[in-house]
């Protein structure tokens, strides 16, 4: 029962003993005696109850309204330093992505202090202001369905982006591929939202695809079950493959 419940228990049961009370007044005077030195026993012990569980309550309050003031406070200073990253942005924007964040935490399941470092590090990562909250809405559905934290999967679903290109790589694509070598590889999607940057940029400059990229790790880490190794070993294959003169080459 919340402290909340038990003060509001205590009240009920003090009215309804008063109630109890008034109609056994009417009844004989040996039977008032017998309630009154009762009454003269439990009072002080159910006022004392009442009391407690006020002060408890009181305290309650006191706390929540804290601790509210300083859930407002950090999220109004992350929000502040989001709005350092785009220069010119009016009042009436500021409000309108304050709302949107905190329509995208209520829909998504997620606390606002989650989503505002997340939009920080999706701005700086290149995501444009128009497009943000539509990609923190496919990052936190990555996040969520890979068991990852949502500034995670920004990192996985950006590196993919920025490495082939956001007019050739969306983050609905990306996500989807990734989560495709999940299923078919032994790998998650926090270990390649945090190891896949190490082998994009060189596939992307060699011109392979993300989609073959994820399908060698897929192979790699079914056979390893490591990650990091696989895309290492990824990595250096490439490197060696896009040198010239060289036998493999």
């Amino acid at each position: 029962m919340s402290q909340f419940s038990i003060t509001a228990y205590l009240g009920l049961k003090s009215d309804k003993f008063k109630k109890g009370l008034s109609s056994v007044q009417g009844q004989s005077k040996s039977v008032m005696g017998k309630v009154g030195g009762m009454f003269a026993k439990v009072g002080p012990m159910l006022g004392a109850a009442v009391v407690a569980g006020a002060a408890v309550a009181a305290a309650a309050v006191v706390k929540f309204g804290k601790d509210s003031l300083m859930a407002f406070a950090s999220f109004e200073k992350g929000m502040n330093e989001v709005f350092t990253l785009l220069p010119g942005i009016s009042e009436e924007a500021m409000g309108q992505m304050e709302d949107d964040v905190l329509k995208l935490a209520k829909t998504m399941g997620k606390l606002p202090e989650e989503v505002v470092p997340a939009l920080y590090q999706a701005i700086s990562a290149g995501v444009p202001k128009e497009n943000v909250m539509t990609f923190l809405e496919v990052a936190s559905k990555a996040s969520i369905g890979g068991v990852t934290s949502l500034e995670t999967a920004v990192d996985g679903l950006t590196g993919v982006i920025n490495a082939y290109g956001k007019e050739n790589m969306s983050a609905t694509r990306a996500s989807d591929i990734m989560f495709t070598a999940v299923k078919l590889g032994k790998t998650t999607f926090d270990e390649m939202s945090r190891s896949l940057g190490d082998a994009t940029p060189i596939a992307s400059a060699l011109g392979v695809s993300f989609g073959e990229l994820s399908a060698a790790l897929a192979v790699s880490t079914g056979i390893t079950g490591n990650t990091s190794k696989s895309v290492t070993g990824l990595k250096n294959m490439m490197a060696e493959l896009g040198k010239e003169g060289q036998v493999a080459a």
